[in-house]
């Protein structure tokens, strides 16, 4: 296994930080693009670097990058938006596919909780897709996610259990409706793996329902039992679930 530092611009000319693991193959490899959730990191609370460690055992790649403001990346989340996540996630596909080891033909993406919804915003022609904790009304989940504090006029503010606190300006709200997430969805043709705890707080079942019933063929759903948004305390499970699912359908 090979683990290094990579970094890149985004289309605005901040500097993207990430990781790439990879197996120690000469040869070209599939690779996997782990794509993190509302204001956090790429490591996922640790979830991320499990899952490229694992894929890796497997002959798979993984590249997992810090969103623009978040982690180690630069930008101000306050002024982000779908579009520029969305635009983010695009240089690092474009990254991605530059590289000599990488098999374009074999390319998947590993996506959770907002994440997702950037994913999806995105429409990407990829060979495989996994979407954790998805959504695809945005607008509706993160104005109950805020609560008292949404303020689709002003500044939004939420301050978070770690110390954390995300402050969102009202262009977040705005560029919602540029956006046909549903259409975007059908767009998409990559064999789909839903992935939903059943102790899940953040975003309702009937979201996830909503995502389903708009994908297209082939896809699966998996609820977890007793995990919540970050899939605690089932990560094990889902490690198992989410390398079999990439080992049958990239190789």
């Amino acid at each position: 296994m090979r683990e290094n530092k990579v970094k890149i611009k985004n289309k605005m000319g901040e500097e993207l930080v990430g990781i790439e693991v990879l197996p120690n193959e000469e040869s070209k490899f599939p690779v996997v693009i782990l794509v993190h959730g509302f204001h956090y990191f790429k490591e996922e609370d640790g979830m991320f670097i499990e899952i490229s460690k694992r894929l890796t055992d497997i002959g798979i790649g993984s590249y997992l990058f810090d969103f623009s403001g978040c982690g180690e990346s630069e930008g101000d989340y306050s002024n982000t938006s779908l579009s520029k996540l969305r635009n983010d996630l695009e240089s690092i596909m474009e990254f991605v596919k530059s590289k000599r080891s990488t098999d374009i033909l074999r390319l998947g993406i590993l996506a959770q909780s907002f994440g997702t919804t950037v994913t999806v915003a995105l429409s990407p022609h990829i060979k495989s897709l996994v979407l954790m904790g998805a959504f695809i009304n945005p607008k509706q989940v993160f104005k109950k996610y805020f609560g008292t504090k949404y303020n689709p006029d002003g500044i939004t503010i939420k301050h978070h259990d770690d110390g954390r606190i995300t402050t969102i300006n009202a262009q977040f709200w705005q560029d919602f409706k540029n956006y046909d997430m549903v259409s975007l969805l059908k767009n998409m043709h990559s064999p789909l793996l839903l992935i939903y705890g059943s102790n899940d707080e953040t975003v309702p079942i009937s979201s996830i329902e909503d995502v389903y019933k708009n994908a297209n063929d082939p896809k699966e759903k998996i609820i977890i039992g007793g995990a919540d948004h970050g899939l605690q305390p089932k990560r094990d499970e889902v490690y198992t679930i989410v390398t079999k699912w990439f080992k049958k359908t990239l190789f």
